[in-house]
């Protein structure tokens, strides 16, 4: 249906907005990275200068090998030391062998390198910066090292590491042998595939191309109940950012990965918050690409958990402004195609 002008779709705006994503909570109860409950009191004793509770989190994790788990935690943890590293210095002055206090430290290292840098294209970078990142990354070297070698067939590690390539220059034959070593220890690991993902993109060392190949062969191979089902929707909001409506990626090589997405995020439970930040590229992906009731779903079920990602790549000041904002216009581009004297059907 050819979009109306503006001026005659205001009536029905007006008319139907109320209706049109409904169920949509409030503005003020959105936040960016909010923990689930089981993290959020970890989080809180480690700011207030307690190790003990992220210890047995990280262990736990450690034990049941629930990776992917031990890699959200383990990042959240590295936030919270990135302001109060207290807590982490302790825990390593009494444990210096502990392999989860190794992890944490080694990615602390990583995020203090990018706050000295900033988010700045590397032009608006300044020398002195530049010398400070590459110091940092240096210090988180031999960190990784111990972290891989206290604990044999982890993977988190390992996502460190390609963390740590990308910020080094790292070349090919290094960031392949890495994922080597990913492979070796769970060849479905989201997070490492993911970081993968940024070192293969246009904007670091490879091409649009090469990182949608890159993201449809890891999916393609992916265990049934894996979310790395899903990684070719991250490059699309890679593309997406760039390209918002044309460029050299063909569109139904985007809807192909927006397609696969859903379809993995289907063999969760519409509330699982392993799914949100798929979810949050989802809603994204779906509004660049017109699907607009497909889009406002993906909403619904975010609810109040914004990621920090992509929601940056389109405001890099204000995550949350940029995520209402593409909510906001999603439910606009719905109203106005209901017609004046209908109600509104969400589809099925």
């Amino acid at each position: 249906m050819p979009r109306l002008p503006m001026v005659l779709a205001f009536p029905r705006v007006v008319r139907h907005l109320r209706s049109v994503g409904a169920s949509l909570p409030p503005l003020t109860q959105l936040s960016v990275g909010r923990p689930d409950p089981v993290l959020r009191p970890v989080l809180s004793a480690a700011w207030e200068g307690d190790h003990g509770p992220a210890r047995e989190l990280l262990a736990d994790t450690r034990r049941r090998r629930a990776w992917e788990r031990r890699d959200t935690c383990m990042g959240r943890l590295a936030d919270v030391a990135l302001t109060r590293s207290r807590w982490l210095e302790d825990w390593q002055a009494k444990d210096g062998d502990d392999p989860d206090a190794a992890l944490v430290a080694a990615e602390l290292e990583i995020r203090r390198a990018w706050e000295a840098r900033t988010g700045a294209w590397a032009k608006h970078v300044s020398a002195g910066r530049f010398e400070e990142f590459f110091r940092l990354l240096a210090r988180a070297a031999p960190l990784i090292d111990k972290a891989v070698e206290l604990n044999p067939g982890d993977p988190v590690p390992w996502c460190v590491a390609l963390h740590h390539a990308r910020g080094t220059q790292a070349p090919r034959p290094v960031f392949d042998r890495l994922l080597l070593n990913v492979m070796d220890c769970d060849p479905d690991h989201y997070g490492c595939h993911s970081s993968a993902l940024q070192y293969l993109c246009a904007k670091w060392y490879g091409s649009h191309e090469e990182m949608f190949d890159f993201a449809e062969t890891a999916a393609a191979r992916a265990r049934p109940g894996r979310l790395l089902a899903a990684l070719p929707v991250v490059a699309a909001t890679e593309y997406l950012t760039e390209h918002p409506t044309r460029g050299p990626v063909p569109r139904q090589r985007v809807h192909a990965a927006v397609d696969g997405a859903l379809s993995a995020c289907a063999a969760f439970p519409p509330d699982d918050p392993a799914v949100i930040g798929i979810r949050n590229d989802l809603a994204l992906a779906l509004t660049r690409c017109g699907r607009w009731e497909e889009a406002l779903r993906q909403f619904e079920l975010i609810g109040t958990d914004v990621r920090e990602f992509p929601w940056c790549y389109v405001d890099g000041e204000n995550e949350l402004r940029a995520f209402v904002d593409e909510r906001e216009n999603t439910r606009v581009q719905i109203a106005k195609t209901i017609p004046f004297f209908s109600r509104y059907r969400p589809a099925a």
